[in-house]
């Protein structure tokens, strides 16, 4: 039995409005069965335009986590995670205060993780943040169990610069063929959206569905919800 399976939960719930940031909707979409979500083109629209729903892999397909096999599933990574930020006024600048943020967050770049990953906003495909090689945003090493995640971006959107992010949580183990055990995607994607949330660098907004959670007789997302948190960025 695969644990803690979620079923798929339909596009157009609305996420919580801000009075001072446009909020983020998922639009109304004709439903696409699962079994036939493999395109790295599979996004959800929204008032800030497409927001891809997986992060894709260096081939280009959407992310299955280090090969792993939950129950004989394979885990398909899902995007639980947008940033807004309203206060950059250069892609540059958006990345520095992505890098800032995550770091006061104790979520700092650290070496140890697979990289070359991408996520889709609007039409284009963007590259991870962090950019070092063999680099992502952790809260711990890479021998340790850990919460990790890669952001891409910025996109230029209606009220500031805009990332996705996929994180998950994963274990350690001396004698696993793969050392890293998937462990869980909500833990991760709450864990990090609270903590930058207490450093005060970004505030949680709400969450947005995704629709974006699988179950599917060879794919699984385990845990995930279908929903990502957005968080927008303070001064």
């Amino acid at each position: 039995m695969i644990r803690r399976l979620w079923p798929a939960v339909c596009v157009g719930a609305a996420l919580v409005s801000i009075s001072a940031f446009p909020p983020i909707r998922a639009a109304t979409v004709a439903p696409i069965s699962a079994e036939v979500v493999t395109s790295s083109t599979d996004a959800v629209g929204t008032t800030y335009g497409p927001i891809g729903k997986w992060m894709i892999d260096p081939d280009g397909q959407p992310a299955r986590w280090l090969g792993y096999q939950l129950d004989n599933h394979a885990l398909r990574e899902p995007i639980n995670v947008v940033l807004l930020d309203p206060l950059a006024r250069t892609p540059q600048e958006a990345v520095a205060r992505l890098s800032a943020a995550m770091s006061a967050a104790g979520y700092p770049a650290r070496s140890g993780h697979s990289t070359g990953y991408q996520g889709l906003i609007g039409t284009q495909l963007y590259g991870q943040q962090p950019g070092g090689s063999g680099e992502a945003f952790s809260d711990g090493a890479w021998w340790r169990a850990n919460n990790h995640g890669r952001v891409f971006g910025p996109a230029v959107v209606e009220g500031g610069y805009l990332w996705t992010g996929a994180f998950s949580r994963e274990d350690f183990e001396v004698i696993s063929a793969l050392h890293h055990p998937y462990d869980s995607f909500k833990v991760a994607r709450d864990d990090v959206s609270t903590r930058l949330t207490a450093a005060g660098t970004f505030k949680r907004l709400g969450t947005l569905n995704l629709d974006n959670a699988l179950n599917t007789p060879t794919l699984t997302t385990d845990d995930h919800d279908g929903r990502a948190v957005v968080l927008v960025a303070q001064k």
